[in-house]
Order: C-alpha cells, then sequence, then structure tokens
C-alpha cells in the first residue's frame, strides 16, 4: 500500500501544473538565459549540468585554448576552464556530460582531421583537464550507460566509440554507413546526438545530415544489436503534414515520459530569423511539439540540450550569425527530464 501511495503522490506531482518561478518562462516559452557568450564562450555547442544547477557551456572555437563557460542557476558566469589544444593545435568543444564522481566530461572535435580528436575529463574545482581517450576523427556527443561506460558518436566516421571509464579500452562499437554524412550533405554530419532511454535498452543516435533518428539494441553481453530507424523527417512531414521535422537533428534528451527532445538545428522559421528549433517525439515517433523562441530569444543553430527538472536548457552555437548570438536558452517543458545517470 505504501509503494501504492507513493507512486500515486509521484504521478500527481508529474502532472500537476508547475509553480511560477521568479524571472523564468512559463510553460513552452523559450526565452535566453544569461548573458551572450561570444566575447568568452563563442559559439556554444555542448552543455552540460551539475546536481546543483550550474550549467558548463563549451566552445567550438578551433583556437589554441577553447573555453567552457560555467553558469549558475541565475544565469551569472561564475567561472571559466580554459582547455588547451592537443596535437591538432586547435581546440573546438563539442558534447559534454557532468558525472558527479568523475566530473565533466566533454569531446574535443580539434580540426576534424583523422586521430586528433579527444575524450577529455575536465575536474571543475581545479580546472585540471585529463585525455580519456583519442584517436576520434569528428567526436561530437556523449552518452554514458549504467556500468560507466562512455559512448562517443563520431560524425564523420559514422561511428559510436565505447569508451571505459579509465580509458583504459576505447573501441568501436558500431559502425554503419547510414551513420555517415552522404556526398553532397549540408551539414556534413553524419551520426550526432547520443541518449539512452529509461531502461537502456536501446540507444538512440541522431544524424544531423538526413534529419533522422536511429535506435541501438543494447544486447545482454553489451555490445550493438541491428541499427533500427526510429524517425525519419521526411517520412513525419509527409504523414503528419509538417514541414522540416528535425531538419538538421542535433542533440538529443528523453522526459520521463518517454518523449525524445531534439535539437533540429537547421528547421526554419514562418518568419524570418536564424534556424532551429527544438522538436519533441511521442515514444511512437510522431511530432507532437514544436518550440522556438521569439525576437531576441529566437533560437540560433540549437546544438545540445540538458535536463534539470522541468527545466531544459539549450546552447546556442549561432552559425547563422557567425557566432554573433552565441548564448544559451531556456524551456519549461511539462515533464521532468530523464536522469542521465541510471
Amino acid at each position: 500500500m505504501r509503494r501504492l501511495l507513493v507512486s500515486f503522490v509521484l504521478v500527481a506531482a508529474l502532472l500537476a501544473p508547475l509553480p511560477a518561478f521568479a524571472g523564468q518562462p512559463s510553460v513552452g516559452v523559450v526565452t535566453n538565459f544569461g548573458p551572450n557568450l561570444a566575447a568568452i564562450c563563442p559559439m556554444p555547442e555542448g552543455i552540460a549540468v551539475d546536481p546543483a544547477g550550474n550549467l558548463y557551456a563549451s566552445s567550438f572555437a578551433f583556437k589554441p585554448i577553447a573555453n567552457v563557460c560555467v553558469e549558475n542557476r541565475s544565469g551569472q558566469i561564475v567561472d571559466v576552464i580554459p582547455v588547451p589544444a592537443g596535437k591538432a593545435g586547435v581546440a573546438s568543444l563539442l558534447g559534454e556530460l557532468f558525472e558527479p564522481s568523475q566530473g565533466l566530461f566533454v569531446v574535443d572535435f580539434a580540426d576534424g582531421a583523422p586521430t586528433n580528436g579527444r575524450l577529455l575529463r575536465i575536474n571543475v574545482k581545479t580546472h585540471g583537464v585529463t585525455v580519456v581517450a583519442t584517436g576520434f576523427q569528428a567526436p561530437n556527443a556523449i552518452a554514458q550507460d549504467r556500468h560507466r561506460n562512455l559512448y562517443v558518436s563520431d560524425s564523420f566516421l559514422g561511428a559510436i566509440f565505447k569508451v571505459a571509464p579509465d580509458g583504459s579500452s576505447n573501441k568501436i562499437w558500431i559502425q554503419d554507413p547510414r551513420l555517415m554524412p552522404q556526398p553532397g550533405d549540408s551539414p556534413p554530419f553524419g551520426a550526432n546526438g547520443l541518449a539512452f532511454d529509461r531502461n537502456q535498452g536501446f540507444l538512440y543516435v541522431a544524424t544531423t545530415s538526413d534529419s533522422k533518428i536511429y535506435r541501438i539494441p543494447v544486447e545482454k553481453d553489451g555490445s550493438a544489436g541491428p541499427l533500427q530507424l526510429f524517425a525519419s523527417g521526411a517520412a513525419i512531414d509527409a504523414a503528419q503534414h509538417t514541414t522540416e521535422a528535425l531538419h538538421g537533428a542535433d542533440g538529443i534528451m528523453f522526459d520521463v515520459r518517454g518523449n525524445l527532445y531534439v535539437c533540429a538545428n537547421s528547421a526554419q522559421h514562418p518568419a524570418p530569423g536564424p534556424p532551429g528549433e527544438i522538436q519533441v517525439l511521442s515514444p511512437d515517433a510522431q511530432l507532437i511539439a514544436r518550440y522556438d523562441g521569439v525576437g531576441q530569444n529566437d533560437l540560433d543553430f540549437p546544438a545540445s540540450l540538458v535536463f534539470h527538472g522541468r527545466a531544459l536548457y539549450i546552447a546556442n552555437l549561432a552559425l547563422d550569425t557567425a557566432g554573433a548570438n552565441s548564448k544559451l536558452s531556456i524551456l519549461r517543458v511539462p515533464y521532468p527530464g530523464l536522469p542521465l545517470r541510471p
């Protein structure tokens, strides 16, 4: 009876209206969060959150040092973490993941040349940077399973690597032509955003250049099963009479109801403005919601997203404005995000 009562209370809490948060938007409204980051962390692509609600935005900088900007829950920059380049001579930071006992993981795309990409771990207190794994060409996003293995998508190789928590093992978990960019594709990025479902039975992956979401069964021995198509932007447009569904599918995250939030970084607006929307797929791959800001709160090439409760934070890569509109955004959503760490 006690377990049933607790379950009832949990469901009621999830369905209850959101309380008002001072200075923060209502459900479904996208607004800017924090200052413009162009001068310090230009073109923020990756985003992560720690248990205290501090946000970490990584700069796709192509500079000898790329910064990670740290913003508190009030949107104030409280720290800047410099990340020196590796052998490529430039650092260009993409996907991030915060793991409380280990620190902040971030991938360095570097210059996109074979073997120059890196997976790094940052001690956010000391700013110490440790190289966990190397050998990637275009590392992009990070996910973690219940055994703390890390999964890194490589957008040029059409592969997902599986990396041991300490970096002692780094191998291709799956590689498939469908995860590679095709000739003439723009942007030329294949495998991108990664997210496990609630039971970690599947790892989902977004392919940016063809606007699709695939899923990969996780076999009992931890190996990858056959790649399965979950959603196609073109098929959704045809079936639901929409336009530009999943266009430029980039970062992805699940909520607790199994809905998949997708950064459609190239979806154009009905009105003039930079491209990009947050689009939501139901568990059966139906497009059920689309979100964007208005005016100065407009999304600008949203690349990654992370939940903190019912707050969804978004990194705007700002490609359309050449980085001038580098910023974070916040969107309040109906249900909390699925925890990244089971």
